[in-house]
């Protein structure tokens, strides 16, 4: 065997399907989530692109 270990995971793969823009299905444009906190503490993740 060669010195290297080969990776199990394709990198470049993964990578252009994370940069592959993702519709949204309410309203059509590409997702923007964000995480918001309410003033009691409670998190929620809010979705921009239908906000606009």
């Amino acid at each position: 065997m060669s010195g290297k270990s080969k990776s199990k995971t394709d990198v470049a793969a993964r990578a252009g399907s994370k940069n592959s823009a993702r519709l949204c299905s309410s309203c059509g444009n590409k997702i923007d989530v964000v995480m918001s906190v309410s003033p009691t503490g409670k998190k929620s993740m809010r979705r921009l692109c239908c906000e606009v």
